[in-house]
């Protein structure tokens, strides 16, 4: 097998690839050649993503948005969806906060009812039974 080529033909610092590659627990020792190539793929694979990104910009430059939008359109790239979700400003959020509170407040409330209801029933029971114990 060929050696790998020199460090000057890769963009990526081989030593934080190695550094990456080693944090896994499964991963006792790393060869300069699968260096070479997980490195080489990376860098591959981050350039065709940003100009998939820049293709899909209306605008001569990048931004996250373009990137987060290509992640969220192809099914290829789902294991990053959650790594860089589409961008929203603080007001959606808080209003999607404040949604997710509401349906939580409902459901609380739902189930405290039927909780009130599950206690009002025993007590009553609970009373008939006391009463029955009475009576005889």
């Amino acid at each position: 097998m060929a050696t790998p080529k020199a460090e000057k033909d890769l963009h990526l610092p081989l030593s934080r690839v190695k550094t990456i590659m080693k944090s896994s627990p499964e991963v006792d020792a790393v060869g300069p050649e699968p260096l070479y190539l997980v490195t080489k793929v990376t860098e591959l694979f981050v350039t065709d993503l940003a100009k998939r990104a820049y293709k899909n910009s209306e605008k001569n430059f990048l931004e996250y948005k373009h990137i987060a939008e290509v992640v969220q359109q192809d099914d290829t790239l789902d294991f990053l969806r959650e790594i860089m979700p589409r961008k929203i400003t603080v007001r959606q959020f808080k209003e999607m906060m404040a949604k997710k509170a509401a349906k939580a407040n409902d459901s609380d409330e739902t189930s405290e009812e039927s909780s009130e209801e599950e206690s009002s029933d025993e007590s009553s029971s609970g009373n008939s039974n006391s009463n029955q114990e009475n009576k005889s």
